[in-house]
């Protein structure tokens, strides 16, 4: 594909950064959670890796971001259905932030390039590889951190106790 910004060589070096991050992440969760019954990090981390490694079976040279979007958007149910069994808030909402910031930018690239037929760089192109970027960072990082440095949490559960507040008044 020539309407790339990073060419594929340094996005397979990018990719192999990510996956090796999630890799250390899910070792770093299994290693910390060995005496300790509390395994949602551990959990979390395996369903990252599992899902950024098999998304090492697309063709890096031929691809459609359709293929990516689908990747985040099966990750995102498994960790909801995670979520659901295992009672972890922070890992879960910043990689479910993370994954739906990039399934809706691999979306918009994917109506750009390939419904659009948009093959001229533009802003948005360089907007998407950073953030892309950012969010797989950031979903690395918090299971190392492991505190709400974003604020998400916070955030959210701030629009949740409002909305509920507001359905009650109703």
């Amino acid at each position: 594909m020539d309407n790339l910004l990073i060419s594929p060589e340094v996005s397979i070096y990018i990719g192999v950064f990510v996956q090796w991050g999630f890799l250390m992440a899910f070792l770093y969760s299994l290693a910390t959670s060995i005496n300790n019954p509390q395994k949602q990090a551990v959990w979390l981390s395996l369903v990252m890796v599992v899902s950024y490694c098999l998304s090492t079976t697309i063709n890096i040279y031929n691809f459609s971001y359709i293929e990516l979007f689908c990747y985040d958007v099966i990750t995102l149910f498994f960790i909801l259905f995670l979520r659901y069994y295992l009672p972890e808030k922070r890992i879960s909402t910043y990689l479910l932030f993370g994954l739906s910031i990039n399934s809706l930018l691999f979306l918009a690239m994917h109506i750009d390039v390939f419904v659009r037929g948009n093959y001229t760089p533009w802003w948005f192109w360089s907007f998407y590889t950073v953030v892309i970027n950012i969010m797989d960072v950031i979903m690395v990082s918090i299971f190392f951190i492991k505190k709400d440095f974003l604020m998400l949490v916070h955030v959210t559960d701030k629009l949740v106790s409002r909305v509920m507040r507001f359905e009650q008044s109703d």
